[in-house]
């Protein structure tokens, strides 16, 4: 697939699907709704006909290999009919051996009447039967011998039906053997010759069965939007709004509309959502599904939809957790909840109760496929979540039902998922270093406040499969890859069956099934899972201590995550809540690998090559572009941009990473080589310790109140070890090479940390005092020269009253008088700062400053982080959409946009990614925010002053912030850190 360029806007691109690690029921349809009531030439055929078109319009799931038998002749056709008839009843009762060999008579008599359109059709029954029983290459013989029949055939209607549920068949088993490309492309052809036919329903049923195959492909958008289609939604992306949704299933359950065609399509864009983030709309469509299937008594539908609904409440909880305080409550998943209820007030342990209703409903279905994936996602729900009680009990389940699953695509990635939970399960038990853990127990997702101690010991009693037991289990899964020719599935049992040796410590057999998996792997269009193996493989060997190798498969893993970056999360829907245990460590552990001392020296030298220096600095931006990408669930830096060396030779860039065993700094400077530095951190004494890093950030915020301030040294203590772990190292080199700027590209927690407050305890100086300051998220910015004071026309919104359950802001009309007073502005002000205001404004004149005087929030979480409007909240993914007229060939672009009211998130560390997020998603060359509230008055003062510096011929965005904030620095009122440290200037400096 090509991929069209977008500004603001991403598109995945076709890539593989990375197999989820819970399961959602593929497309299933009840036989009643697709019988074709159409008469021909006799009686008898318009029977026959009708009742085989009834067989090829029923969905079917796979199992193991068998030969074709013969067959008997028929020699009347009233025997005909009367087999055709029993092939249907037997089908219908899901005596699918019986039915098997009926249609094989029924072919033989049709062939041997050299009715070519009815041999056509019962082969193609032929095929689904063997579908059911899975037996693939019967069923691929028939199908195709169907196929090739009808292609001699005239080009007369009866052809084209037969014809049009023929591929939808081919497409079936195409994707149950795991060939989703050429699944989709089948279906497109059907759905071309069901629209010819004037046959809508057939359309539509090919067009959801293409939406399966475009999941698979990781194709989400395009699913959504197909989707969409089908619903009758006129809608470009999956960007939906509750009350369009509550408008649907208004139509479809007032009205009746029970079809299961209908429901299906419900249920399949409900899972594409919960896919793409948007989990509240997820649930709503999947519990008008769940309506429609009760109400109908349509059974499969109904289960299958529950399992969908499973799915989403435990994304919901996935969420909550993320922005739950730690170990704030015990999750116990033994109280039942209604499986289809609105959970946008309920906690992770109820939406983790209701995830569990779900998939104990879905498991009382008659299909062996959705029961099995209901208890295989209950299953890891109860591992995940740590509640051993219930574990042995399940487990046998799982077990037992193994033994009645036939040999299919989705039982061996069935029996991969179990053997999955089993290694998390397994992993509880043992105690290893990181790189001695396969990057499989990354995907564990052990819930962090769910206490263990006792948890543990109850586990060590229980009968758990041990890790040889774990790879029998594998080994199976291989062995039906193998029988059913799926290289890819294959490959990933390989992979997954490495993972176990790997903690066995089998290292040669790990090393040479992990290769294999990579070798298998490169014969397909499919870096999907690639890295992970690649990652286990640079494990392997830093476990045998073979540097060297470990090196080149590391990076060979980072390549692979660039080349995946505008699709990862889109192809694995786990990914964000895994995305800092699954994808982050690659990075970080690829830098720890080039930032190696040599074995002569201690940590904090710095003779690293520059060649490693510079692939160190590269990941390290390639992380901090990572993690938007995940915070958003798509690429969104789409311009193009240039290195910071080139646009300022005065400007210094200081990169940092946090590593398990040292804080790594690499300093970047204008022509001069890279300097590298390092400062020891202690180990954590226990797992799940908050690291030293992240004790010193507590310590530092503990005392950025307004109340508590002291001019004794320890109250700055926090303050100057990040001084002496940053800067204390390059001073002489900062000073000689008279740097006035430092930019900093921060990790982890120190993107919260205000670098102008850092303190120089030799000279006792803040760094403000000494250097102008700025964040980036990396070495490439967009390139934007100083601001001329005929160029400072700004649009100002401001929001003074209280609104929304956010306080009154009673500076703002203030701050905006002022800002009036020193450059030219247009203002909106209170009722009239509306969205639609703002647009029009915007649309109107190229303002080259934006200033939003509003409560706003930054957060990690891309949902929790927006703009107050007097009429409502701009969520940072809008912000592109508010902003688009700047996209106008011709238009000036947006030189700052000034957020002066804004805050992050209470308790979340990591809350300043949604600053970055802002700032990148705006598409402004410079963004200045505060990193947390301050009081009315000393915001209205800064901000006067920097106006008024930025006024001044020659002043860049980052000398008037630094001047505005010594300002008040140096006034009685405002001295302490708590009102001039928040302010930050994030990208482009000048």
């Amino acid at each position: 697939m090509h991929q069209k360029k977008q500004r603001g806007r991403c598109l995945r691109r076709a890539t593989p699907t990375l197999k989820p690690r819970f399961f959602s029921q593929i497309s299933r349809y009840k036989p009643s709704d697709f019988i074709i009531p159409r008469l021909y030439s006799s009686q008898v055929r318009s029977l026959i006909l009708a009742v085989l078109l009834f067989f090829l319009s029923v969905g079917g799931v796979l199992v193991t290999t068998q030969v074709w038998a013969s067959t008997a002749i028929v020699q009347t056709q009233q025997e005909l009919l009367e087999l055709v008839k029993q092939g249907k009843s037997l089908y219908q009762n899901r005596q699918f051996e019986s039915a098997l060999r009926v249609w094989e008579q029924a072919a033989a008599a049709f062939a041997a009447r050299e009715d070519k359109l009815n041999q056509a059709m019962a082969l193609s029954n032929l095929a689904l039967t063997s579908q059911q029983l899975g037996r693939w290459e019967q069923a691929k013989k028939a199908i195709a011998t169907s196929l090739n029949i009808l292609q001699t055939q005239p080009k007369t209607p009866e052809r084209s039906q037969i014809l049009s549920s023929t591929l939808d068949i081919q497409g079936q088993l195409q994707l149950a053997v795991g060939e989703s490309e050429a699944a989709l492309a089948t279906w497109q052809q059907a759905a071309e010759i069901y629209q010819n036919l004037g046959n809508q329903n057939g359309a539509i049923k090919s067009q959801i069965n293409q939406t399966q195959a475009m999941q698979d492909l990781g194709l989400y958008p395009r699913a959504c939007k197909t989707l969409l289609k089908t619903l009758e939604l006129d809608h470009q992306n999956c960007q939906i709004t509750k009350e369009e949704l509550q408008t649907l299933k208004e139509r479809f359950v007032n009205k009746g509309n029970f079809s299961s065609l209908n429901i299906l399509a419900l249920r399949s864009l409900g899972n594409v959502l919960r896919v793409v983030n948007q989990l509240e709309q997820s649930q709503m469509v999947l519990s008008t599904a769940g309506q429609l299937a009760q109400q109908s008594g349509d059974s499969q539908n109904f289960a299958a939809t529950y399992l969908s609904l499973g799915n989403t409440a435990r994304s919901l909880g996935n969420r909550k957790i993320q922005l739950e305080t730690p170990r704030q409550q015990t999750i116990l998943l033994t109280q039942s909840l209604d499986c289809i209820q609105a959970a946008s007030t309920a906690n992770a342990t109820q939406l983790y109760q209701q995830a569990t209703s779900c998939y104990r409903q879905a498991e009382s279905s008659t299909s062996s496929d959705i029961k099995i994936q209901a208890q295989l996602n209950r299953f890891s729900l109860l591992v995940q979540t740590q509640q051993w009680s219930e574990v042995p009990i399940l487990l046998s389940e799982i077990t037992s039902n193994f033994n009645d699953l036939p040999i299919s695509h989705p039982t061996v990635y069935a029996h991969i998922k179990f053997a999955q939970s089993l290694m998390c399960l397994q992993s509880r038990l043992s105690e290893n270093s990181s790189n001695a853990l396969s990057p499989i127990l990354q995907l564990c997702n052990f819930v962090k406040n769910t206490p263990t101690s006792t948890g543990v010991k109850t586990l060590e009693s229980l009968k758990i499969p041990s890790w040889a037991e774990i790879g029998e289990i594998l080994q199976t899964a291989l062995n039906q890859a193998q029988q059913l020719g799926n290289k890819q599935a294959e490959a990933d049992a390989r992979g997954y069956l490495g993972g176990v040796y790997q903690q066995m410590g089998k290292l040669a057999e790990a090393r040479q099934l992990t290769e294999q998996a990579l070798q298998q792997k490169s014969a397909f269009n499919d870096s999907s899972i690639t890295y992970l193996w690649q990652w286990q493989l640079g494990r392997i060997y830093q476990t045998q201590q073979d540097q060297k190798s470990a090196l080149k498969a590391y990076t060979l893993a980072y390549e692979t995550l660039q080349s995946l970056r505008k699709d990862l999360v889109g192809i694995n829907p786990e990914l964000q809540f895994t995305f800092r245990d699954s994808v982050e460590p690659v990075y970080r552990e690829l830098v720890n690998l080039l930032l190696q001392p040599l074995a002569s020296q201690q940590i904090n030298q710095t003779e690293i090559n520059q060649e490693n220096l510079k692939l160190a600095r590269d990941v390290i931006e390639a992380l901090q572009l990572a993690e938007l990408t995940n915070f958003f669930r798509e690429a969104c830096v789409t311009s193009q941009p240039q290195p910071i060396d080139q646009l300022d030779p005065n400007a210094a860039v200081i990169y940092s990473i946090i590593l398990p065993d040292r804080l790594a700094v690499i300093l970047s400077r204008p022509q001069k080589p890279l300097k590298y530095y390092a400062t020891p951190l202690k180990p954590n004494s226990q797992l799940g310790e908050v690291g030293e890093v992240e004790r010193v950030y507590n310590d530092m915020f503990a005392g950025f109140t307004p109340i508590i301030y002291s001019s004794d040294l320890d109250s700055l203590r926090a303050q100057q070890i990040f001084y002496d772990w940053l800067i204390r190292p390059i001073e002489a080199e900062l000073e000689k090479d008279d740097i006035k700027t430092l930019v900093f590209v921060l990790d982890g927690v120190l993107r919260g940390v205000p670098m102008s407050a850092l303190y120089d305890s030799h000279k006792g100086k803040y760094l403000i005092e000494k250097y102008n300051l700025a964040l980036s998220p990396g070495l490439q910015l967009l390139y934007s020269p100083s601001l001329s004071p005929n160029k400072l026309q700004t649009l100002v919104g401001g929001l003074a009253e209280a609104s929304q359950g956010f306080s009154k802001l009673p500076g703002v009309e203030e701050e905006v008088r002022e800002i009036t007073k020193i450059v030219p502005t247009e203002v909106l002000l209170n009722q009239e700062f509306t969205r639609s205001r703002l647009k029009v404004q915007i649309n109107n004149v190229p303002f080259p400053i934006v200033h939003l005087a509003t409560h706003g929030q930054f957060s990690s979480q891309a949902e929790n982080t927006f703009l107050l409007t007097w009429d409502g909240r701009i969520n940072v993914k809008e912000l592109d959409q508010l902003l688009q007229a700047r996209d106008r060939p011709g238009r000036s672009p947006l030189e700052l946009l000034i957020l002066s009211a804004c805050q992050t998130a209470t308790g979340d560390n990591r809350a300043v990614l949604g600053l970055a997020g802002v700032a990148v998603r705006s598409g402004a060359r410079s963004t200045l925010a505060t990193l947390w509230s301050v009081e009315d008055e000393s915001t209205v003062e800064l901000m006067n002053r920097f106006y008024s510096k930025l006024n001044q011929p020659g002043v860049t965005k980052a000398e008037a912030l630094r001047q505005a904030q010594l300002f008040l620095l140096r006034s009685p009122n405002y001295r302490r850190p708590y009102y001039w440290a928040p302010f930050v200037l994030v990208g482009n400096w000048l």
